[in-house]
């Protein structure tokens, strides 16, 4: 149980983190796909109004994690699917009126008076959501904080530099 959790959170924290995390990703093909990861999407994408934009590859605390980013009803989703074709996590684009006031919450202290929070994100395991994502911005740093409902846990991650900073 105790490896479960871990994994659901370190796939959380991975999925929309820094410029240098996703150059870890590998882009892969569908047909590159292990059969089990195939069927598993295949059965996250059979709604209508649902296309998948691509593919990638990863390893999170050494478990193979395939990722396929969709346009579900005009919105942003990722699916997160283990090596085997287990079903680890989905991640929906959300509103801030969808967040629960206590999430709400914490995204704003953490924010501050000079913050800004954008690009929310819901992130979901067994039909429940685990955590909320958000990007932060500070004095021109931008990292992405997440907030576990009900308990006002939160965790910041470190994202791109400022625009700045890049070369």
């Amino acid at each position: 149980m105790h490896r479960s959790v871990r994994l659901i959170v370190g796939i959380a924290l991975a999925l929309l983190t820094s410029v240098a995390v996703q150059a870890k990703e590998k882009k892969v093909k569908q047909g590159d796909l292990p059969p089990a990861v195939q069927t598993t999407i295949e059965a996250q994408t059979q709604s209508a109004g649902i296309t998948v934009s691509g593919y990638t590859k990863d390893t999170v605390d050494g478990d193979t994690l395939y990722r396929a980013s969709l346009v579900a009803d005009g919105k942003p989703r990722v699916v997160t699917v283990g090596a085997d074709g287990t079903l680890v996590s989905i991640e929906n684009e959300v509103t801030w009126d969808s967040i629960p006031a206590d999430v709400q919450s914490t995204f704003t202290k953490v924010a501050g008076v000079k913050g800004k929070l954008g690009d929310f994100h819901s992130v979901s395991t067994d039909g429940k959501i685990v955590s909320y994502n958000a990007m932060r911005e500070t004095w021109g740093n931008r990292d992405r904080v997440s907030v576990k409902p009900h308990t006002a846990a939160l965790e910041t991650i470190p994202s791109a530099p400022p625009a700045s900073q890049k070369k």
